[in-house]
Parts: structure tokens; sequence; C-alpha cells
């Protein structure tokens, strides 16, 4: 009879947590999709646990910046199903900074994301980014802003220190530094590398920064580029001429890589995780040479380029296996992809050479990176012979 009670009870908590599935349901640290993506449907979910948490405890400031997150990341990844949720996680996130200015002012979770919320390029949010640095020097989530806030100023002794306490924090993915490793590693001493967002950028300022790794490559990061003073000082600090730029108020991003393809003295390459639509115009005067295309006007034998790079260059120990959980996995398995060209024109090199050992490793390692960032991508197609 006890043990048929024991299981009655075991029966009736099981239903209640079925019947009731809120029971079960508690908020969850919302990050970034930089760092750590979800579905859409997730982020739903926990802006209306957030606000649930906030109802009762409105001067919770880190439930603020959760509910915030979870706002931002839905907009993001579906404007317009966001726009359309009507539940009580829904709300827009200048009314969420407005709210929270009344009920959380002065504390760190507020000015990171006034921050976050209206951008650096004045001098009032740049107080606010000092100011949430000055409340927890200790937290990541504000070394991005302050990264981008001394690059825009030029002001490398500020930025190295950043950089370093980021590496330091263990909070940037170790595997996302090593892919931004092989990045540096495709590129020549002193050439300019164009890239496109947060992890094709900020990861290559702490490889620079933190660890002195390829210094002299000058990171142009194409959203930044746009602002008028930045690129100014970017480009005199780096003697690529501005003359032809007074004229013009607001130069377009086409109108800045020619420029730097033209006048800037110095190799130009294009980071592989670009938009195309970026370098559409120069494609036939590109070339692979591992992460990266090189832009070249006069012909050269870019297989020989790869396959230095690949057998002396890379560290990619890193793609084989991992010896610890990175939030960012499914981000860098995805980043990953970008092997991919430059190993299948490898395969085809070591083959024609007769390697067939090497073309055999190359081979296996993108098969690899192919089921890991997308298992229904057929990468074993481009490996059929013809």
């Amino acid at each position: 009879m006890k043990t048929k009670s024991i299981l009655a009870l075991t029966l009736l908590l099981v239903l209640s947590m079925v019947i009731h599935p809120a029971f079960s349901q508690k908020p969850e640290k919302v990050y970034s999709i930089i760092k750590c993506d979800q579905p859409f449907e997730w982020y739903i979910t926990q802006a209306e646990l957030w606000k649930k948490v906030l109802a009762s405890d409105p001067k919770n400031a880190d439930s603020w910046l959760n509910f915030y997150t979870a706002n931002r990341m839905a907009r993001l990844i579906n404007p317009d199903a966001w726009q359309k949720q009507k539940g009580p996680g829904f709300m827009e996130l200048d009314e969420i900074v407005k709210e929270m200015k009344k009920d959380v002012p002065g504390t760190f979770e507020y000015y990171h994301v006034k921050v976050w919320n209206d951008g650096y390029q004045n001098d009032e949010n740049a107080e606010d980014i000092l100011k949430a640095y000055e409340l927890s020097p200790n937290r990541p989530d504000i070394y991005s802003s302050l990264a981008n806030y001394f690059e825009m100023k030029r002001d490398h002794e500020h930025e190295m220190d950043i950089c370093k306490k980021w590496f330091n924090s263990n909070d940037q993915s170790p595997n996302l530094l090593n892919y931004n490793y092989n990045v540096l590693m495709s590129l020549d001493d002193n050439g300019i590398i164009i890239t496109n967002g947060d992890n094709d950028t900020y990861p290559l300022w702490i490889l620079q920064y933190a660890l002195g790794i390829k210094k002299n490559v000058v990171v142009v990061n194409i959203n930044l580029i746009t602002v008028d003073g930045y690129r100014k000082k970017l480009f005199e600090e780096n003697k690529i001429p501005v003359d032809e730029f007074k004229a013009l108020e607001q130069p377009s991003q086409d109108k800045i890589i020619q420029h730097l393809i033209s006048r800037s003295g110095r190799p130009v390459y294009f980071a592989n995780t670009l938009h195309t639509g970026y370098y559409k115009a120069f494609e036939k005067d590109l070339y692979l040479v591992g992460l990266a295309f090189k832009y070249s006007k006069e012909s050269f034998d870019n297989l020989a380029v790869m396959r230095n790079n690949f057998e002396r260059n890379f560290l990619i120990d890193y793609l084989k296996i991992n010896f610890g959980y990175d939030i960012s996995g499914s981000i860098v398995d995805r980043m990953n992809m970008g092997y991919l060209p430059f190993l299948i024109k490898l395969y085809e090199h070591y083959s024609l050479a007769g390697e067939s050992e090497k073309a055999e490793v190359v081979k296996s390692l993108a098969l690899l990176i192919g089921k890991k960032g997308d298992p229904n991508t057929k990468v074993e197609d481009c490996f059929k012979k013809k």
C-alpha cells in the first residue's frame, strides 16, 4: 500500500506539471544573438517570463536587462512577427529604456541598455558607457561598447586595456578567437581587412591589442568606417589620403572601399564573412587566400598561398574537437562554414598533385565542418568525381 501511495503521489506531481507548464518554466539568462542565438519563439517566451518577474519586482535591474534583451533579439530576428506580439512580454525598446530610467536609474543595467539602444555617437552616450564601466568594471557586457568608443576616438592605450580585460575575462569564445586568428594568418603584413560585424571585428581587435598578433593589419569595419570623424582619424593615422573626401559629406561604403583599394598603398582584403554585395564590383580581381579574399590587379598563385596558410600558418585543431563547453558553439560552427570554399580548392589541388593523403585530410575536415555547421548542406557532393 505504501508503494502504491508513493506512485500515486509521483503521478499526481507529474500531471500537475503537465497541466500547469508554467510551474516548471523559469526565466533564463538572455544573451545577444551575437553570443548565443535561440529561436524567435524562445525570446518571446523569455520576454513574457521576465515581464512577470518585473510585475512583482520592478526594481530588479537584472530582470530589466533580460527583458530588454529578449525583446531586442526577437525584433532583430523577425521584426514583423515581433510587431504583432500583443502579449505581456511585448514592449517597444524605447519604452523599456524609459521604464528603466524610472525604476532602476543609475544602475549598470540602465546605462548599458541605454547605450545599446541609442548608440554611442554622441557625448551623452559616451558618458553613459563610462558610467556603466565605473559601476561594474568587471562585467564583460559593456566591453564591446567600450572597445567601440575607444576605437572611434583612436585611443589605443585604453582600447588595449579593454581588449586585455576582455580576453582575460574568458567572455569571448576561444573558438571564435581561433577562427579570427586564421583570418589574420590569411593576410600579408600591413594589409587592410574589411570586416562586417561583431564576430569578425571584436575578436580581431582582441587578438591585436591583447595578444599583439598582426598589429600592423588595419581592421576596417564596414559600418564604423562611414562615421566621418572616425574615418578621417583612421585614414590620417595610416597615411591614407583623405583630401578627396572633403567635398563629400557622407561618402558611400562603395566609395570608401574604392578609395582604400586605389589610394591606401596597402594590400586590401575582404573577410569572407562580408556580404558579397560589397565586393561584387571587384570580383574578377579577387583571389581566395584562406578566410579572406585578396584584391589584386595582377594575377598570382593563390593556391600556393592557400596551401602555405593551411600547412604552416593556420591553427585547426579546434575544428576537430573541443575540450570545453562553448556557449557560442552554434555560431562558431556556422562561421566555420567559411573554410569550405578554401578546403574544396585545396582538395582539388592536392588531388591533381597526386597528394592523396593530404587530399583526404582536407576532405574529412570539410565534411566535419559541413556536418556541424549545417547538416542539410551536401558538402560531400563537392568531392564527387565528375
